[in-house]
Parts: structure tokens; C-alpha cells; sequence
């Protein structure tokens, strides 16, 4: 082979690493980067979204028991009526003590598990103990798993 062959052959693989480069790194990497690009503003409107319920939660936990009748009704009897779950169709409430419910629901309104919340704690003095609350699809839905106790 004489230097001019040489030449040839170098230049051609360089310019066949260089497409095997843009072929299979760079292209699938600014693919990914513009997907990413696109599901930021949906990402960022989730975590907003989940600041609100926050916020809404420690409002919530701030507020003061209340006195009366109805707090003194046993938690077990509530579970067995069906008081607590009335206004959350769909949701299942099991007693996990003497102290507490579980609340657990799997496609919630979450302006009903809200109200829910805040009249489980007005009428029957619980309150939010541990919550996890995850966006649903559809707009206004849940997914629910909460601890409600007495204190």
C-alpha cells in the first residue's frame, strides 16, 4: 500500500467512527434530552400540585380537636357504619387499634377525600396521622393510603 491508500483508508475510518458516533451516542441522547425537555412542565405541575396538598395537610393538622359527643363514639363502631367512608365511595377504612384507621382508596376526588378529612376531624376528632397521595391520569383523582387517629 503505498501513502496515498493510507491516507484514503484513515480519512474513511475516520469518517466511519465519526457517523458510528452520531448513529449511536449523540442521536439517542438528544432524543432523550428533547423527551425530557417536553415532560419538564408536567413534571413541575405535579410537584406544585403536591405542595398544595401539603400545605392543605398541615392546615389541616393545625386545626384543633374538637369536643363533643361524637368524639367519644368508639372507632370500631364508625368503621362498622360506614360513617367514614360515606362521602368517599370507593374507598376501604379498616381499624388498625384502638386509636386509628387506615383509609385506603385507589381512584379518589380529591376535593372529596379532602372534605372527608376535614369531617372525620370536625366530627369524630381525627386526624391525619400519615398520609401518601398520589396523582392520578385524570384529572381531580387520586391514589390514597392515610392513617387517621385520635389523639
Amino acid at each position: 500500500m503505498n501513502l496515498r491508500e493510507r491516507k484514503v483508508l484513515q480519512i474513511g475510518a475516520i469518517a466511519a467512527a465519526i457517523l458510528l458516533f452520531i448513529a449511536f451516542a449523540w442521536i439517542p441522547m438528544e432524543r432523550a434530552r428533547a423527551r425530557l425537555a417536553a415532560e419538564l412542565p408536567r413534571l413541575e405541575a405535579s410537584v406544585q400540585s403536591m405542595e398544595r396538598a401539603a400545605a392543605e395537610v398541615q392546615r389541616l393538622r393545625a386545626m384543633p380537636a374538637p369536643k363533643g359527643p361524637t368524639v367519644a363514639t368508639p372507632l370500631a363502631s364508625l368503621v362498622a357504619s360506614g360513617v367514614l367512608t360515606r362521602d368517599l365511595p370507593g374507598a376501604q377504612v379498616s381499624l388498625a387499634d384502638e386509636r386509628r384507621v387506615r383509609v385506603n382508596g385507589g381512584d379518589l376526588a380529591y376535593g372529596a377525600l379532602l372534605e372527608a378529612i376535614a369531617s372525620a376531624q370536625a366530627a369524630h376528632g381525627l386526624r391525619v396521622e400519615s398520609a401518601r397521595i398520589e396523582k392520578l391520569p385524570a384529572a381531580g383523582r387520586v391514589r390514597a393510603e392515610l392513617v387517621l387517629a385520635r389523639s
